[in-house]
Order: structure tokens, then C-alpha cells, then sequence
């Protein structure tokens, strides 16, 4: 499973209306998108819990890689492209999706928590206590969902979590919900993703033993 998420961050005066329309005629081209968990229409507004800025943000979770790569190449993200330009776009290996007592009702808010493993940590143990983290943050009424990611390159984590109220204070950047597209939520798996797979070892390349392939 990947997170993916995108930043445009916009004027201080920029008109907030202006994404609110673009969203309420065009998000639900998302709704069923193939290979598409769910797509989170995110946007910070300044003087808004807490944010300074004016920003469009939406964040994915993508089933698979298919999926993915045909809406960033070739796709609807074409259209994000054509009207503000292209934006770096961030991405993450899902470790953990988790349901929230709220689960079958529809999210309004967001909130992220983003933190680095310290170099000396190690990161089975570090991922394996923010996972714990995670299903404890979404024991609290109004909790949706939630993933756990990370990017190995830079050993950034971040939990990403909906909710059907206001986003907890615990989450730093909290996002306002205009639209959710959820056409495979239901395919997203849940619960730990680092176990390695019960039939991996026995279908390894050169592993005749069902032991461990060489590295």
C-alpha cells in the first residue's frame, strides 16, 4: 500500500472559495478511480486551527502501484498540473491502516503527526511503538481512520488520521475535509504490514529451503 500526498500552498489573500468549488465539481471524478483506497480533499485555511497558511493538500492511499502511477502520469493529475503548476509530490510505504470507533461515519476533519527515527534508533522497535500509537490515538470518539507511513529515504514517519469532528490538538497540521473519495476503502488492508508474507520464503529466489534467500 503507498500514501501520497501533495502541497499547494497559496496566497495569503487567495479566495479558499476558489478550491472549494474546484472540489464540489470535480471530486467525485474520484470516486470510483481503480486502485484508489481513499482520497482525502484536504486544504488548510489561514487563521484555521491553528494554520498560517492558505494550502490545497490532498492525500491518497493507493491499493497498489498500478493505480497510482496511472493517475499521476497520464491521468487526473493532469489537472492539477495544468492549474497550478506541478508540485512535489510526496510519498510514503504504508505500515498500518486502522479503523476508528467512527469508522461508517463520513470524516470533516484531518490531522497529521509527523516525526523523523533518530539515527541511533532501531526502526522495527520505533515503528513497531508508533503502530501501538496509532491504535490508541484512534480510540477516541470521532475517530475514522488512520495509516502509519514512512519514507525510507529520509526515515521520515507520519500518521494521517480522519475524523468526524475537529482533529485532536496531538495531531500539529489539521486539515479541513471538503470531499472523500473512497471507491476501494474497503480493499485497504489492515492491521501491521512489515511481517514478511507466510509463502514469501518458500517462493524466494534461491531459497530451495524455505530458508531465508541470500541478500
Amino acid at each position: 500500500m503507498h500514501a501520497m500526498q501533495y502541497e499547494i500552498t497559496l496566497p495569503a489573500d487567495y479566495d479558499m472559495g476558489v478550491i472549494r468549488e474546484r472540489v464540489a465539481t470535480r471530486g467525485h471524478l474520484l470516486d470510483d478511480f481503480g486502485g484508489l483506497g481513499l482520497k482525502v480533499y484536504g486544504i488548510r485555511e489561514r487563521g484555521v486551527d491553528g494554520s498560517t497558511l492558505n494550502q490545497y493538500s490532498p492525500f491518497y492511499l493507493w491499493h497498489d502501484e498500478a493505480g497510482m502511477n496511472a493517475f499521476l502520469f497520464g491521468g487526473p493529475f493532469s489537472g492539477i498540473v495544468e492549474s497550478f503548476g506541478r508540485p512535489a509530490v510526496q510519498h510514503w510505504t504504508v505500515l498500518g491502516f486502522e479503523e476508528g470507533p467512527a469508522f461508517g461515519t463520513p470524516p470533516v476533519a484531518a490531522g497529521k503527526h509527523v516525526v523523523r527515527i533518530p539515527d541511533e534508533t532501531d526502526p522495527v522497535v520505533f515503528l513497531g511503538e508508533a503502530l501501538d500509537e496509532l491504535r490508541e490515538h484512534l480510540r477516541q470518539d470521532g475517530a475514522h481512520s488512520g495509516a502509519l507511513a514512512v519514507d525510507p529515504r529520509t526515515w521520515q514517519v507520519i500518521r494521517y488520521s480522519l475524523w468526524t469532528g475537529e482533529a485532536p490538538e496531538s495531531d500539529e497540521i489539521r486539515y479541513q475535509i471538503l470531499h472523500l473519495s473512497s471507491p476501494h476503502l474497503d480493499q485497504l488492508r489492515r492491521g501491521r504490514q512489515w511481517d514478511q508474507p507466510s509463502n514469501a520464503a518458500n517462493s524466494a529466489p534461491g531459497s530451495a529451503s524455505g530458508g531465508p534467500a541470500g541478500h
